[in-house]
């Protein structure tokens, strides 16, 4: 398994926070992709809606990438 730490500048920082950035990417163009075809009025409530979107795209990155 991968999962170090990645030292930048002398500084040791944490795999999960690749994860997040790829998991923010991934729900900011899903949000995209929904506003586009019109499919974001259909969700009842959004804002939980995208943090379990965030969720399962964390779990989703770190399932693929370790």
């Amino acid at each position: 398994m991968w999962l170090h730490e990645i030292p930048i500048g002398g500084l040791l920082i944490s795999p999960m926070v690749l994860f997040v950035l790829v998991s923010l990417l991934l729900t900011l163009l899903t949000y995209l992709l929904l506003r586009k075809l019109g499919w974001h009025r259909r969700v009842w409530k959004g804002a939980w809606f995208y943090v379990s979107l965030f969720i399962c795209f964390v779990a989703l990155s770190l399932g693929v990438m370790s």
